[in-house]
């Protein structure tokens, strides 16, 4: 989940750059597989906290997620008009990301495996 949010980062700060609308289309392509494959192992890392309240979990990731979009939204109309195109939208979303790939960090829910740790896991 690390490397595809790292990714997503990546390509959010490519999009506004690219070339050509097919271009742009094709980058979001690949936004959109990354962030299919990351949303579930994202949803799995947090049930896996605590499987008795499965439910609640989800139900509150489900609306913090929901909540965040709205208000995402309204503010990336206001960038997208204050600063005349994409690339403070891209920006946002891309320093976003990071924030969320920091919090999942420090909180320990994405813990990084020692390499001996790994080897000895599989």
């Amino acid at each position: 989940m690390t490397a595809g949010t790292l990714l997503l980062v990546t390509l959010y700060l490519l999009l506004p750059h690219l070339p050509s609308v097919g271009a742009v289309a094709a980058g979001f392509f690949f936004v959109f597989i990354v962030a299919g494959i990351s949303f579930p192992l994202m949803m799995g890392s947090l049930v896996s906290l605590s499987p008795t309240i499965r439910g609640t979990i989800t139900s509150l990731s489900n609306s913090v997620m929901y909540a965040a979009a709205t208000v995402g939204s309204w503010f990336a109309g206001s960038l997208y008009a204050g600063f005349n195109g994409f690339a403070a939208v891209s920006l946002f979303t891309a320093l976003c990301l990071a924030l969320s790939l920091v919090t999942f960090l420090f909180s320990g829910v994405l813990a990084v495996q020692p390499k001996e740790s790994r080897k000895l896991a599989s």
